[in-house]
Formats: C-alpha cells, sequence, structure tokens
C-alpha cells in the first residue's frame, strides 16, 4: 500500500507548477526608482511624470552644507501654494500634512546608506523639502526655497 497524500504535498506540486519563471515575478512588481537631487538651498528638477505605485526615492546631495530630503503626502485638497503660504508656522504646516513619509540625510558632496520606499497614491499631492538649518539660530532652508512637489499619475 502506497503513503497517503498530504494536502501540503498537493499545494506545493501545483506552486511549482503556477511558478514558472520567479525572476519575471519580482521584476513585474519592481518599484521605480526616483532620484532626488539637492544642490544648496534647492532641488534639482523631479521626473516631469511620476506615476503612482511602488516607488523607492535615492538622495544625493550635491551641495555644500548638509541638506535633508523629507518627503511627505498633504492632506486632501491642500496645495503646494497652502504648504508654501505655512512654511515659516511650523504647526500649521504639520496640520496640512497627511503622512509624513521619510527623511534622507546626507553631508556635502554625499548621499546616505538608505534609501525610501513608498507606494505613491494615485492623484495625491506629495512635498519634497529640507528643513535643516545650518545653525540653530539661522532659519530653515525651507525659508530659502528649497522645496517641490509632484502629484503621481
Amino acid at each position: 500500500m502506497g503513503r497517503p497524500v498530504s494536502i501540503w504535498s498537493i499545494a506545493l506540486v501545483i506552486l511549482s507548477i503556477s511558478v514558472t519563471d520567479p525572476a519575471a515575478a519580482q521584476k513585474a512588481g519592481a518599484p521605480r526608482q526616483i532620484d532626488v537631487i539637492a544642490a544648496d538651498f534647492t532641488f534639482l528638477p523631479l521626473p516631469a511624470r511620476i506615476q503612482a505605485g511602488p516607488s523607492v526615492f535615492t538622495f544625493a546631495n550635491q551641495g555644500t552644507v548638509q541638506h535633508e530630503l523629507s518627503l511627505a503626502r498633504l492632506k486632501p485638497g491642500v496645495t503646494m501654494e497652502d504648504f508654501v503660504k505655512a512654511r515659516e508656522d511650523q504647526p500649521r504646516r504639520r496640520e496640512l500634512i497627511d503622512r509624513s513619509v521619510g527623511i534622507l540625510i546626507a553631508g556635502p558632496g554625499n548621499s546616505p546608506d538608505g534609501r525610501i520606499l513608498v507606494n505613491l497614491m494615485k492623484g495625491a499631492t506629495y512635498v519634497v523639502f529640507c528643513n535643516l538649518r545650518d545653525k540653530p539660530d539661522a532659519p530653515g532652508h525651507l525659508m530659502f526655497g528649497m522645496y517641490t512637489s509632484f502629484t503621481p499619475k
């Protein structure tokens, strides 16, 4: 008499038949990379079209002082103009942000070791900004216009 077949054996056979090319499956879900480059008190232009879905943000600081990439999603109905108007009012600015997605910090001429992985939402407004200060009593780089925004399609 033969051994009884377990449900796990059947599941393993079905799974091995259905996954013919695991590398192709991984590539299909691979996040898109978005490179953010900072210069002193500005970000170089982001890609003209950013797709919704899984994305990885990298950061490079080509400036002469330390900068950060702070990525946030604004609340529905909040515009970049609203965010800019609130740049000197940090409590108000926090009220406009739906979610702080992540922060990367890099010294002059460097890149951080990490990246930000995010599932970008179609139609949401995201803002990229630097709020670091060169000295404790100095204004944040945001005050000098170090911000940009995008809306995934």
